[in-house]
């Protein structure tokens, strides 16, 4: 019963958010997601939103079941719907209501594919996990890479340092920690910066075309499956 309740309250939460997206701005919205397992400990959770507080910008924000302490790595466990938290204690006093007119916090999941899509969102805070870079570059939103754990601090520097459509987050290096500093600097950056947002729109054309009928990608699919059925008949 639980766990129905829950899918049933994600429901309900991504038809609002993509509702709300459709009342806001063109490429006003900063939206924060760090994955199926990216959950932070209550202290970070606290620094992002007084940086987003600071920062003055629209979000929208999905936020998992918080770690138990600093430092813990990603758990699983914590990450699953079932696991109810109460979303007010674990952000700082009055944030939810003092940012209700240009913010919303979604608990556990959001449809990313489709709010990516939406006109009005501006920039995507990632955990540079390959599925949601590649969500974000055909979406053509420009991107603050903030890994998490494994081949993402890589992809990380594919997104900055050679695809150029992200700004990456300075780290406290002995554990991974953020400021609400840097939360806010990165993303005004993101969100203001001219430059990234022509190159992510570029890239976006790109990988449109590379996935059209007669596209790089289509072709050297077709010509995958072509040597597959050679070699097995």
């Amino acid at each position: 019963m639980i766990n129905l309740i829950a899918l049933n309250a994600e429901g309900r939460d991504s038809k609002e958010c993509l509702r709300w997206l459709e009342e806001q701005p063109s490429r006003s919205v900063v939206y924060l997601c760090f994955g199926s397992r990216g959950s932070f400990s209550v202290s970070q959770l606290k620094e992002i939103a007084k940086g987003l507080e600071k920062s003055g910008k629209r979000f929208l924000w999905v936020v998992k079941r918080p770690l138990e302490e600093e430092g813990e790595k990603q758990n699983e466990e914590a990450a699953k719907p079932g696991n109810e938290f109460d979303l007010a204690s674990v952000l700082p006093d009055g944030f939810l209501e003092r940012t209700k007119d240009r913010g919303m916090v979604v608990k556990f999941w959001a449809p990313q594919v489709e709010v990516l899509s939406r006109e009005s969102v501006g920039g995507f805070v990632s955990h540079c996990g390959w599925n949601s870079v590649l969500e974000g570059v055909v979406a053509g939103v420009p991107m603050v890479a903030w890994p998490l754990y494994a081949e993402q601090h890589v992809n990380r520097e594919v997104m900055v340092g050679e695809m150029k459509v992200a700004v990456g987050v300075n780290q406290r290096v002995e554990d991974g920690f953020v400021s609400a500093e840097e939360v806010e600097k990165r993303v005004r950056e993101v969100m203001e910066t001219k430059e990234i947002r022509e190159r992510s729109f570029k890239l976006k054309q790109m990988a449109m075309a590379a996935v059209a009928q007669f596209g790089s990608s289509t072709t050297a699919l077709a010509n995958l499956l072509h040597s597959w059925t050679s070699f097995t008949s």
